[in-house]
């Protein structure tokens, strides 16, 4: 709740509703210079360790925004909140400097008009005793002072002092400072980190986010890791192995007949190839040998490097498939290689016998 209320404080948000018991705060963003306006809902649901956050805000951007600043605040502890909460001290003050500067130059130019005095007396800045009674402290469920408010409607806030809190602009337009407490705000870092999809808060150590279910450390997608690598290595040796079968079917085609008719004669082994090589044992031979040699040796070599791309990595602790890739490997060249020598065969027979 508290990082929550501190995060809309950061984002310049007039509050509307705080509670504290319910765990319900209503807020109202000004963007566009002010020109728009956009209501902003957070609800906190309790549970005995652990706590559910919920935003609401028409700008997808904003919601995302608020979640990644209440991950810090949580995270970081109080530092990061007094951090936060210095800077918008300091961005009043500069407010401050320019609103007396331009009330100077007013005065000069009243001085400067006959008949018109500068109203020295009328001009300067209300002190409102934060001790007297236009304050009043508001506690929070258990107690605890949490809040000053100043009913100066349009004063600043003083200088910015040594522990400054965390100024929030309520329903009245009246600035309320909220002290940060440390032992809420610990630096729980050693202890929490952010998940880098949804920036919800998880443990350390958590394998998968409790949010969103993506995984968190790299033994969460070992499993995954392996499977990968070894179904890799799989279809790189059944694809090497169908290559090596498919480059004996030119053989079986269009030598072993030649082989076993044992026709003699004065014609040459490749005169009496050529002979053989009749269009329709070309079209079987390419059709059931060249081209399923080229494309599952092809295939072989790919699944092979995808499989050691997976092995590779550094969240493997093991070489799932590793010499089955390697065997896919040799035999998808092998078969590439040895198709190729086919095709270049039976040129050279086409022509020259």
């Amino acid at each position: 709740m508290r990082s929550a209320l501190f995060a809309l404080a950061n984002l310049n948000a007039k509050l509307q509703v705080y509670n504290e018991e319910t765990g319900v705060i209503v807020a109202t963003i000004s963007k566009r210079l002010g020109t728009s306006k956009q209501d902003v809902i957070i609800k906190v649901r309790r549970f005995d360790q652990t706590a559910i956050l919920e935003v609401e805000a028409p700008d997808p951007e904003r919601v995302q925004q608020l979640l990644t600043q209440i991950s810090a605040y949580i995270t970081d502890g109080a530092g990061r909140v007094q951090a936060d909460a210095t800077i918008n001290w300091v961005d009043l003050t500069r407010q401050k400097e320019s609103r007396e500067k331009r009330q100077q130059l007013v005065n000069r130019a009243k001085g400067l008009i006959p008949g018109i005095s500068s109203g020295s007396e009328q001009n300067l800045p209300a002190v409102v005793d934060s001790q007297g009674p236009e304050s009043a402290v508001v506690l929070d469920s258990q107690g605890n002072e949490i809040v000053t408010v100043d009913d100066g409607v349009n004063e600043l806030p003083p200088p910015i002092p040594d522990n400054p809190g965390v100024l929030v602009k309520n329903y009245q337009d009246k600035v309320i400072e909220l002290k940060v407490d440390p032992a809420v705000f610990a630096d729980r870092t050693a202890y929490l980190e952010i998940c880098q999809t949804c920036n919800a808060t998880v443990m350390r150590g958590s394998k998968y986010c409790s949010s969103c279910g993506r995984p968190i450390t790299l033994e969460a997608v070992q499993p995954e890791l392996r499977g990968a690598a070894g179904k890799a290595a799989q279809a790189s040796l059944r694809a090497g192995l169908v290559a090596i079968v498919a480059i004996f079917v030119p053989f079986i085609v269009l030598i072993l007949p030649e082989l076993i008719s044992g026709a003699a004669g004065s014609l040459s082994f490749l005169e009496q190839l050529n002979q053989s090589l009749t269009p329709v044992r070309l079209t079987i031979a390419a059709l059931l040998g060249v081209l399923p040699a080229l494309l599952f040796g092809w295939w072989a070599v790919s699944q092979a490097r995808k499989a050691s791309w997976y092995q590779n990595l550094n969240a493997m602790y093991d070489e799932p498939g590793r010499l089955r890739a390697a065997v896919g490997r040799v035999l998808g060249w092998m078969a590439i290689y040895i198709t190729a020598a086919w095709i270049l065969f039976i040129f050279v027979a086409l022509f020259v016998g």
